[in-house]
């Protein structure tokens, strides 16, 4: 079970989690790979992260995409139910928990969608392992 952050936990935890539910979003936007591509391509940038590769992308028959974009960072992704006007979005990144944050806002206000669920786990917290 992951563990979700006591206070201080950005300066333990090795990894910072954001999972982000978008609901409300354009079907087309959506289904559009390139649409979405750079959507998380400007996530890295606005958090000051480094892509690896272009975003790779998935397209499922009929309709939706799985669209990841691995960063120095970690990785972001971007899950797509057209069907359903449903976003599924996780940013990992190493980097400040702020970072993270802040390109998971650039997702949000980029899909522009109607509602959001978020949260955010901290993993990674070395002092339960002994260091």
């Amino acid at each position: 079970m992951h563990k979700v952050a006591p206070q201080r936990a950005t300066e333990r935890a090795v990894l910072t989690h954001v999972m982000l539910d978008v609901y409300g979003v354009d079907f087309d936007t959506l289904n559009d790979p390139d649409v979405i591509g750079e959507i998380l391509t400007g996530a890295a940038a606005t958090a000051g992260m480094h892509p690896l590769a272009e975003p790779a992308v998935y397209r499922y028959p009929g309709q939706g995409l799985t669209v990841f974009l691995p960063i120095r960072e970690s990785h972001d992704a971007i899950h797509t139910y057209p069907e359903f006007g449903y976003a599924s979005i996780d940013i990992v990144s190493c980097a400040l928990a702020e970072r993270a944050q802040r390109a998971g806002d650039h997702v949000v206000e980029s899909l522009g969608g109607e509602r959001v669920e978020s949260d955010i786990v901290y993993r990674g917290f070395l002092e339960d392992r002994g260091f």
